[in-house]
């Protein structure tokens, strides 16, 4: 019988391992800029077109490469780092698998452009689809400079997935930071088409932070700092005062490399507690240094995972450094490293996911032999060891019940289903409790509505009615405001442009990374335009990945409305409580607010007779 396996050729291995590899313009980027940094770069400079679907462009001036190596990077496993298995547990550098270059390649143009110091000429490549189309010397100064252009040109349904301009570019922006980040020694720039969007100097990283997220860090950020025979901690943690709407400016970093962890980071945010307000998270860059053989970096494609071989030690070092680093601007009660008993009360609550001997003082260094983990392992890891140090569960946005069903809810009267738009009846309104609650009749039941949920359900309804229909009106300001934003919030924001101009909003760009607003939705408060568009940034870089258009224009509207629905205290009038009744009981859903909770509640006559008999 003839055989039927057979070897695939490169370039289709190479297309295969692209799916892996390059995802999107920011796989790219990020690549390209870990090469420079492991070149040994001082300036690395980085021109993006049309969000790096056009052009790609990454120039270094590191150590270069000759021309056999130039050659011979886009090879599949070709690679400078690793020459034998121990050195896979000795790295210390950021690229190191030789996959990417010979992936780019695969689905992209490519021309390479290298020199190293000691040559006089440098070497020229050129490359579409895996294929060299040619090769040959060039005048250039030291260092290597890479063009990737029309990215998945010959995997069209690839780039069909691509996002629009503003995802993308946030996603590289991204990318860019967490490799700009702990390389201060570096000068980076970012250019997108012809505007510069960062110029990154060599210097602290105080202000390398404060380059990249804006001045409001200044003054606001706490350091920390401390060693064992195991792990140095180090960076800077924000102060109470500076605290986000999201996850989005949370950094780790293991010997220079980014990486996710929920588990460090539960450490970090315990240290929070009470602190800062309920939903904010706080700001925070750690750098961790271990040795290698101690952390494994290899076990997921991206390397933004991590797994060290004595987690827990790292979590009790890194949260009692937190508590005494804000300690220190008496944020929270001083912790201090010399109380044995304090070390053991924290070593002893924090979440175990597995055996081990190490204690603070004192840590074995000697060979471990790694084994599989077992999944039950990872499933310990957040379950709840001690009310102090419970794992906070991951939030989703709470789905919107149908209007005839209602939660239950504990309390003395059960909240019945709201009457349709066709049964709404005719309201007998008393008056206002405590400026919060509308009190009201109709139908025999007596109705207690929120008027701030109320609201927040008439202006969401109002806003989804625009997607598809007019433009809502706009109400001019008198004085336009003005809004600057660090780059990767005003990429956020001008994702949600459109949209918000469709909602009635009347804004425009005014210079690099501001927004000029001249007039904003009928009704709403001119003085919470700012807050209104810091929380559709805050969802946007949350939840604006999606290129479903409905789903962004619902978490759109759900953040304007939120935001600018009237206050639990305000006072009405007679008639802005009769159009409120209203309005909410023409909505679709009137018994609950955008985010699922009830804007209502219902008593019939017949179950105060019972309570009273």
């Amino acid at each position: 019988m003839e055989s039927i396996i057979q070897l695939l050729p490169d370039a289709i291995a190479n297309q295969i391992a692209a799916g892996e590899v390059v995802q999107r313009p920011a796989s790219v980027v990020k690549e390209l800029l870990e090469n420079a940094v492991d070149a040994g770069a001082s300036r690395i400079d980085v021109h993006i077109k049309d969000a790096g679907k056009t052009l790609i462009q990454v120039s270094d001036n590191g150590s270069g490469m000759s021309a056999q190596d130039a050659r011979m990077c886009f090879e599949r496993h070709a690679t400078s780092k690793i020459k034998s298995q121990k050195d896979l547990f000795a790295i210390r550098t950021l690229g190191f698998r030789g996959e990417a270059l010979s992936s780019i390649a695969a689905v992209a143009q490519v021309r390479l452009r290298s020199r190293q110091r000691e040559d006089e000429l440098g070497t020229e490549i050129d490359i579409e689809g895996s294929e060299v189309k040619n090769q040959g010397p060039c005048a250039m100064t030291p260092g290597t400079t890479f063009y990737i252009k029309n990215l998945f040109f010959n995997v069209p349904a690839r780039r069909n997935f691509l996002k629009s301009n503003p995802v993308e570019t946030r996603h590289i922006l991204n990318e860019f930071i967490r490799v700009a980040i702990p390389n201060t020694d570096i000068h980076f720039t970012f250019t997108h088409n012809t505007t510069q969007v960062y110029d990154l100097p060599i210097g602290t990283l105080q202000a390398r932070l404060t380059h990249l997220f804006g001045k409001d860090l200044n003054g606001q950020l706490a350091w920390l700092e401390e060693a064992s025979g195991y792990v140095r901690i180090s960076g800077f943690v924000g102060k109470p005062g500076l605290h986000r709407k999201n996850r989005n400016e949370q950094f780790f970093f293991v010997n220079n490399r980014y990486i996710k962890s929920n588990y460090l980071n539960h450490a970090v945010a315990q240290a929070y507690q009470q602190i800062i307000p309920k939903d904010s998270y706080p700001f925070y860059c750690v750098f961790l240094e271990i040795d290698p053989v101690h952390v494994d970096i290899n076990i997921h494609p991206t390397k933004t995972e991590v797994k060290f071989d004595d987690e827990r030690t790292i979590y009790v070092l890194l949260h009692s450094l937190v508590k005494r680093s804000l300690g220190g601007v008496h944020a929270a009660p001083n912790m201090d490293f010399t109380d044995e008993t304090l070390k053991k009360a924290i070593y002893d609550s924090a979440p175990k996911n597995r055996d081990s001997n190490l204690t603070i003082g004192d840590l074995r260094t000697a060979d471990r032999k790694r084994e599989p983990v077992d999944p039950a392992v990872w499933d310990q890891l957040y379950k709840r060891e001690g009310p102090a140090f419970t794992p906070e569960e991951p939030k989703s946005e709470a789905p919107l019940p149908p209007s005839d069903n209602v939660v239950a809810q504990p309390t003395l009267f059960q909240t019945p289903k709201a009457p349709s738009k066709a049964q709404a009846p005719e309201f007998r309104i008393f008056g206002q409790w405590e400026n919060a609650y509308i009190l009201a009749e109709g139908d025999g039941k007596l109705y207690l509505v929120n008027q701030h949920r109320a609201h927040q359900r008439i202006l969401y309804e109002r806003f989804l009615a625009s997607d598809g229909g007019p433009k809502l009106p706009s109400q001019q300001l008198l004085f336009p405001q003005t809004f600057e934003y660090s780059p990767i919030n005003y990429a956020a924001l001008q994702e949600a442009q459109d949209i918000l101009n469709k909602m009635g909003f009347d804004m425009k760009e005014f210079g690099p990374n501001a927004k000029i607003v001249y007039g904003t939705p009928a009704g709403i408060p001119t003085g919470q335009v700012k807050d209104i568009l810091s929380q559709v940034i805050s969802d946007m870089k949350t939840l604006g990945t999606s290129n479903v258009h409905e789903r962004r224009f619902e978490g759109i509207a759900r953040a304007v409305a939120n935001r600018s629905a009237i206050s639990t205290a305000k006072e009405l009038t007679m008639a802005e409580m009769k159009n409120m009744l209203k309005d909410l009981f023409q909505c679709e859903v009137p018994s609950f607010n955008p985010s699922g909770k009830p804007t209502f509640k219902m008593i019939h006559s017949e179950e105060l007779l019972d309570f009273f008999a």
